[in-house]
């Protein structure tokens, strides 16, 4: 479990491609999901990743050319997780990319995810997005439950520890099969976060949807990379069903794991009261993004 991040990036730049809303006076396609696009720079040397890549490919795409980003020059791709709004363009991202990408994310990203109420929908990757129609377009899995190092820098937080007792497995109430076939509850854990170290900086937490909690994130985010401060928190905390309680507990335990904080940035599943909530404790933080915004998290020595 221990991974001590063996590197650090001199810059790091953001850029929303995929998120429920536009950026004011953008006029970007608001899509209900999440994509990130990653620049990390160490020196002159940068590596381009998509932290995961939306439901559609034709508005990553259209975002994409509207905001100079050079989806064809991608690296890799971490998927944070199975679900379709997070996974489902990236079929037709790899078509029009036309050569091999490395993907990276948890080894249980294939199996069978739906849920029942109010009627059935089905989360899961098949179709277009099945392993082997995605690996026939060029997709090179690397897929592990443990926390892993793919460039100097970049960690991924593998299966996140579930550690609170506020913090339910999953947030959502999804299903699986079990090996009989039998429908059975889908705790999520293919949920993965990346952590990106920053020189003088600290940690950049990056959160897909946050099935895992987003303190126990938090807390495995320090764990795999060597205990370094955390400086920033980007992305979906899946709070949307949560009870006022949760609110208030987690806003209390990021204030201690997290006490200098710079930026904290709750986006597509977070819901509105905890933002809220977020916005008044943590307000000189707090930072709302929306497609076609940008963050740059960079060395005081560049």
């Amino acid at each position: 479990m221990e991974h001590a991040c063996t590197g650090l990036v001199d810059k790091l730049q953001v850029v929303v491609l995929i998120e429920n809303s536009p950026a004011y006076d953008t006029y970007l396609e608001g899509c209900f999901g999440l994509s990130l696009w990653l620049e990390l720079w160490r020196g002159e040397e940068c590596v381009r990743v998509l932290f995961d890549v939306g439901p559609r490919a034709d508005t990553l795409e259209r975002n994409a050319a509207a905001l100079g980003v050079p989806l064809d020059r991608v690296d890799a791709i971490v998927l944070s997780h199975c679900h379709f709004d997070h996974t489902a363009a990236l079929a037709g991202l790899l078509e029009r990319i036309g050569r091999p990408v490395t993907v990276f994310g948890h080894p249980d990203l294939f199996r069978p995810n739906f849920v029942l109420s109010p009627e059935f929908m089905d989360y899961a990757m098949n179709g277009p997005n099945s392993r082997s129609s995605l690996e026939s377009k060029g997709a090179r899995f690397a897929l592990s439950a443990s926390p892993s190092e793919p460039y100097p820098g970049l960690v991924l937080t593998g299966e996140v520890e579930h550690r609170t007792d506020f913090e339910e497995h999953g947030g959502v109430s999804c299903f699986t099969l079990d090996g009989t076939g039998a429908t059975v509850p889908d705790r999520l854990q293919d949920d993965v976060s990346a952590v990106i170290c920053v020189r003088d900086v600290g940690l950049v937490l990056l959160s897909g949807c946050g099935h895992a909690g987003i303190v126990n994130i938090a807390k495995q985010a320090r764990k795999v990379a060597g205990g370094r401060e955390i400086a920033a928190i980007l992305g979906g905390f899946h709070l949307l069903q949560a009870k006022p309680e949760r609110h208030a507990q987690m806003v209390q335990a990021l204030q201690e794991l997290a006490p200098s904080i710079s930026v904290i940035a709750p986006m597509h599943c977070t819901g509105l009261q905890a933002s809220a909530l977020m916005a008044r404790v943590f307000a000189g933080a707090f930072r709302e993004l929306h497609a076609g915004d940008r963050i740059t998290f960079e060395s005081r020595n560049v």
